[in-house]
């Protein structure tokens, strides 16, 4: 067992650490001391003092090379992942993919972003077309919390249009998952951002963030995770000062008019893909009355496709969830739903922290499989005759991120984005694995 040292200069391992665990097998990976409020405290200060000086093509240039160490290192930022977080290579291949987008999107935002900082402007007269900016970067650091279901795609999210901009993160990732976040900063600092861009804190979520929300030195407070966790940060944090990514519990509603068999291959994505672990994922489906059962037929179909495994091994489609207390959680809310008269067609197998994906049907909405998120590879199906009802029962859930159709009829498609009161919505007849 390694034992990483906290802080800036190497100083003493703390009392406390955390105890990182591979789910699969749960064999301890590392060890990494927790900070201390006063370590925590004097890292912001660390990170507000610093005052970042690069030119936007300086701030491209650093982009682009991470952009090319990603794809280098690759497998092993996927298999880091794998290790840490129990979804499988499949997920985390994909997730490192997604990194090289989130990459590009920076890289030309500090060239298309000019910002003041300090006395300094960096528009230059050289620019076509010419721009002065009146603009200023954010005076205060930006502090972060992450959550464990996406532990590479969540911090360089942040992370890069940070850098982009010239602003400054101090970053508290998930207890579960802080490896990832240590090899994004190595890679980025190896491609030529300053290290003090960006910094790690290890301690919980609640005393970050009332350290933060003290802290004369930080703009703004970003959370990424559950909306228990969220409450209890929002005690903390000034509303304008804090910005939230939140959980969520959403449906995908199924028409008879659609082709079924792809609208089955896009509800097995959205709800099995990433381990069902995705805050924009199916989490239950409402399909009409008439195609029902054809729709589960080719649905449990699909479910059987996705093989559980080691999630390094390449044939695997779903690892583990993050640990075996959150499957074990899940397994439970199933057995409630069972026991209240849904039915399960396929799955509901689980070893430690690993649960195959699962139908059931003839679920209601008083079950909980369909009242609190599930965050794991769960499809529960509901029938609908009227889709209007549908549509009032999807906006009647909470809480709601995403709102996804399947139908090929262009009138509905036209009203259904206005119905439910959600972040966004998904109007489509089977084109991509909605509701990603």
């Amino acid at each position: 067992m390694s034992v990483i040292y906290s802080g800036i200069s190497g100083e003493e391992l703390a009392q406390q650490s955390i105890i990182v665990r591979n789910p699969w097998n749960d064999e301890i990976i590392t060890e990494i001391a927790i900070d201390s409020r006063e370590r925590v405290q004097q890292k912001l200060s660390a990170a507000w003092s610093f005052r970042p000086r690069l030119t936007r093509e300086a701030r491209r240039e650093v982009l682009s090379r991470a952009r090319s160490l990603l794809g280098q290192r690759k497998l092993a930022l996927a298999r880091l992942a794998s290790t840490e977080s129990g979804l499988s290579l499949q997920d985390t291949l994909r997730e490192v993919d997604s990194l090289g987008t989130q990459l590009d999107i920076a890289s030309e935002a500090a060239l298309f972003s000019p910002v003041t900082v300090g006395s300094y402007s960096e528009a230059s007269l050289s620019d076509a077309p010419q721009v002065l900016s009146l603009r200023s970067a954010l005076n205060g650091v930006i502090a972060v919390i992450t959550s464990f279901n996406h532990p590479l795609s969540q911090v360089l999210d942040k992370v890069a249009l940070a850098i982009a901009t010239n602003n400054r993160i101090v970053l508290k990732p998930s207890s579960k998952t802080p490896l990832c976040a240590r090899a994004l900063h190595a890679l980025l600092v190896e491609a030529g951002m300053p290290e003090q861009m960006f910094t790690l804190v290890n301690c919980s979520d609640s005393l970050f963030a009332d350290i933060a929300a003290h802290h004369h030195g930080v703009d703004r407070v970003s959370f990424s995770g559950s909306r228990a966790a969220a409450r209890e940060i929002a005690f903390r944090v000034p509303s304008q000062r804090l910005v939230m990514d939140l959980s969520s519990n959403d449906a995908l509603i199924v028409c008879a008019d659609t082709d079924l068999k792809a609208a089955a291959g896009v509800t097995a994505r959205g709800a099995f893909s990433h381990s069902g672990q995705a805050h924009g994922a199916v989490k239950w489906v409402l399909v009409e009355r008439r195609c029902h059962d054809e729709f589960v037929r080719h649905l449990v179909n699909e479910a059987r496709q996705w093989r559980n495994g080691d999630p390094l091994d390449p044939q695997a489609s779903i690892g583990t969830l993050i640990d075996a207390a959150s499957a074990a959680e899940i397994e439970q809310r199933i057995a409630i739903s069972l026991a209240l008269g849904a039915t399960c067609v396929a799955g509901n197998q689980r070893q430690g922290a690993s649960l195959s994906a699962t139908v059931l049907t003839r679920v209601t909405p008083d079950m909980p499989v369909v009242t609190r998120e599930t965050f794991g590879p769960v499809a529960p199906v509901m029938a609908f005759t009227d889709i209007d009802d549908a549509i009032e029962l999807a906006r009647n859930t909470r809480p709601g991120l995403n709102a996804s159709l399947l139908t090929q009829d262009k009138a509905l498609l036209a009203r259904y984005p206005r119905a439910p009161a959600y972040a966004s919505r998904q109007t489509s007849a089977f084109h991509s694995p909605l509701p990603f």
